[in-house]
C-alpha cells in the first residue's frame, strides 16, 4: 500500500507541530551552530503556539464570543474562555516571533519576518478563497 501524505487539517496536533517545525527551521538554516541551539527551542515553541492559535480560532469561530454560563442558581453571560486563551497566546506568539527574528542578521530579518507572518496567517493546508 502506498504511503499517502495526509492533508494538514487531518494531522494530529503533534504532527502539525512537527511539520511546521521543519518548515520554520529552513528560515534559520544559516544560523551559526551556537545560535541554532537556542533557536531550536524558540522554533518549537513558535510552532506549538501557532497550532494552539489555529485550534483556538476554530473554537472561537464555532461558538459564541459571549456565552451563557450557569453557576449554581445564577445565570451569567461571560466572555468565551477560548477568547481569553487566544488573547494570551497571541501575546506569546508575538514575543516568540520577535525573539526568533532577533537571532537573524538585519539583512535577512525582513524577509524572514514576512515568511513567518505568512506562515502564521496562512497555515499549511488552509483553504484558499
Amino acid at each position: 500500500m502506498q504511503n499517502q501524505k495526509k492533508i494538514y487539517q487531518e494531522l494530529e496536533t503533534a504532527e502539525k507541530i512537527e511539520e511546521n517545525r521543519k518548515k520554520i527551521r529552513k528560515l534559520f538554516r544559516e544560523l551559526p551552530k551556537e545560535k541554532m541551539q537556542f533557536a531550536e527551542g524558540l522554533i518549537f515553541q513558535f510552532c506549538v503556539t501557532t497550532v494552539t492559535l489555529e485550534r483556538l480560532v476554530d473554537e472561537i469561530n464555532t461558538s459564541d464570543v459571549i456565552e451563557n454560563f450557569k453557576q449554581g442558581a445564577q445565570e451569567l453571560r461571560r466572555e468565551n474562555p477560548a477568547l481569553k486563551s487566544y488573547n494570551t497566546t497571541i501575546k506569546s506568539f508575538t514575543a516568540l516571533s520577535k525573539s526568533l527574528l532577533d537571532l537573524l542578521p538585519e539583512t535577512t530579518q525582513k524577509q524572514a519576518g514576512e515568511a513567518l507572518m505568512n506562515f502564521a496567517t496562512k497555515p499549511p493546508g488552509a483553504t484558499k478563497k
